[in-house]
């Protein structure tokens, strides 16, 4: 099993602090990181990957300084960005295998390992067509696909349910199930439902800051007995700022019975996205290692 540590990793930008001191902790299996826009997710991959520089803390791989392994970590290591950069005049297949041949993938495998990751992303049939004539999550798709070439130790993935269909996400969730025995698999995302189902630990965070860190099932346990559901005659019982809506609940975090019949929720993932963004402090003192 690999270990990716990352330890009191700062990044700054002049005066303005995007990372507090990261720790967290990622093994062989499927990490998510969990939290709004601008709660620094992509920063601690960028800084991860080594795509823009730390201003302080370290991140090791099974022990090692991953920046002074250089070359033998990018090896292991794949990353599929937010917005990825493709070459609209290139057809899947040319991408693709300008993709193997850059990860230092065997000539000779590269051809039936185009042909795997297109099978999986469901774009096979297209294998021959111009990057400029796909849709937005046609992209996407090809992005995971060049991503997961090769299996790599260590796979990163920033908001990869993005333009993708219900369909297309589910499909993603296959994918990963498929590989998360043999990959550190981390994840990005502010959509809860991308992870839900498959996640082993789940890293919740705000404003640059860990504030949960911990298996999904243990940080659920954590807000039982905090979660409401509002009858909707009730609403205006509550500010509204106090509400948030899953499926066709109107729910909210509070220690005792918020309206007189609100009834109490089993904690759900979802539940814990907003605790992390409503009442940080109910995760104060939990483990962030």
């Amino acid at each position: 099993m690999s270990i990716l540590r990352v330890e009191g990793l700062v990044k700054k930008y002049g005066r303005k602090t995007a990372l507090s001191g990261i720790t967290c902790e990622f093994s062989t299996g499927i990490n998510a990181f969990l939290g709004p826009n601008g709660a620094g997710k992509t920063t601690i991959m960028n800084c991860i990957s080594g795509v823009i520089p730390k201003t302080g803390g370290n991140v090791y791989l099974d022990g090692q300084d991953v920046f002074k392994m250089g070359k033998d970590y990018r090896r292991r290591l794949s990353y599929q960005f937010q917005s990825q950069p493709f070459y609209p005049g290139y057809t899947a297949h040319d991408y693709l295998e300008m993709s193997g041949l850059l990860k230092g993938l065997p000539k000779e495998l590269i051809g039936s390992e185009i042909q795997r990751v297109l099978e999986l992303v469901n774009l096979s049939d297209n294998i021959n067509e111009k990057i400029r004539s796909f849709s937005g999550g046609m992209k996407q798709r090809l992005a995971i696909a060049q991503t997961i070439m090769g299996s790599p130790e260590i796979l990163i993935f920033d908001e990869p349910s993005a333009g993708l269909d219900p369909f297309e996400r589910e499909q993603f969730k296959r994918i990963m199930m498929e590989l998360k025995d043999s990959s550190v698999i981390i994840i990005s995302t502010h959509i809860v439902s991308d992870i839900d189902t498959i996640c082993d630990r789940l890293v919740v965070l705000n404003k640059g800051s860990v504030i949960a860190n911990d298996c999904p099932e243990s940080l659920c346990k954590r807000i039982e007995g905090l979660i409401w559901s509002i009858p909707r005659e009730e609403l205006s019982m509550i500010p509204l700022r106090q509400v948030y809506f899953e499926d066709t609940n109107a729910k909210t975090v509070s220690e005792n019975r918020p309206t007189p019949n609100a009834v109490q929720s089993p904690p759900t993932l979802n539940d814990l996205y907003f605790c992390g963004q409503l009442r940080q402090d109910i995760f104060t003192g939990g483990d962030t290692a």
